[in-house]
């Protein structure tokens, strides 16, 4: 109220005029330099051309929109949920991983792949997925679908299609809307993909508990990052080429012996 009052003091002390006597005062040189360029109208629209190409480079940001690139479904032999080949290999992988991380993408479609090649393929070893979702919320979505996809059988499948649909992270790409679609993708390459019973799946967030579960796995076993693994509980981090693995397997192989 004190300020108030003051602002009212300030305007009654300012000399009474009519419309008819007030005389302009000279502008000051910042505004004569300002109107010589063309003043407001000019640089509003200058300023409205700034904040469309801000706009149109955020929505076109470089990963913003998921990959276009073809599904091309991979064998991993025997597969039981989030589990990848022989359950009784004598090498067992856990895998811990967030499907917006950029890192496990590289892992997934690089080293991943010749696990799968050289050791799951031939049952020497297993690997299991633990979803530790911590980038943010679309990471958590995206890992419930992958459960409701494990519910049908295609959990490596939509693991699959979610790294090669990976965009920016928290962009929109693993919205509800997107992860049906992606369903609907993957039911070209496996028929028996139920989709209605995904998107019930989905929207009904009952998953959400069982991927919390992994997080709290994830965090028991001191995970801070991703990708991190434990190669029959020796522990790993970060994208690894197949050589240190090969190292690891042989180790726990040697170790397994009787």
């Amino acid at each position: 109220m004190g300020g108030s009052n003051r602002r009212r003091q300030q305007r009654s002390s300012a000399p009474h005029t009519t419309g008819s006597d007030q005389v302009p005062g000279p502008k000051p040189a910042w505004r004569e330099t300002f109107d010589s360029w063309g003043g407001f109208p000019v640089f509003g629209a200058l300023l409205a051309a700034v904040i469309m190409v801000v706009a149109l480079v955020y929505v076109n940001r470089p990963g913003s929109s998921a990959g276009t690139a073809a599904f091309q479904p991979v064998s991993r032999g025997q597969v039981n949920g989030r589990v990848a080949g022989n359950p009784d290999a004598p090498v067992k992988i856990i895998e811990f991983a967030d499907f917006q991380c950029p890192y496990c993408k590289q892992f997934e479609m690089g080293t991943g792949r010749q696990l799968v090649e050289e050791f799951v393929s031939k049952g020497t070893v297993s690997i299991q997925f633990v979803s530790f979702a911590f980038i943010g919320e679309e990471s958590k979505k995206a890992a419930e679908a992958a459960e409701c996809a494990a519910d049908q059988g295609h959990f490596w499948d939509y693991h699959d299609l979610l790294y090669l649909r990976q965009g920016t992270e928290n962009s929109g790409v693993f919205s509800s809307a997107n992860l049906k679609k992606f369903a609907g993708e993957l039911k070209r390459s496996f028929p028996n993909l139920d989709t209605a019973k995904f998107d019930k799946c989905l929207d009904s967030g009952e998953k959400r508990a069982v991927v919390e579960q992994q997080v709290k796995m994830a965090g028991d076993a001191g995970v801070k990052s991703t990708p991190s693994f434990l190669v029959n509980g020796a522990a790993l981090s970060g994208v690894q080429p197949i050589e240190t693995f090969r190292q690891l397997i042989a180790a726990a192989q040697a170790g397994a012996k009787p």
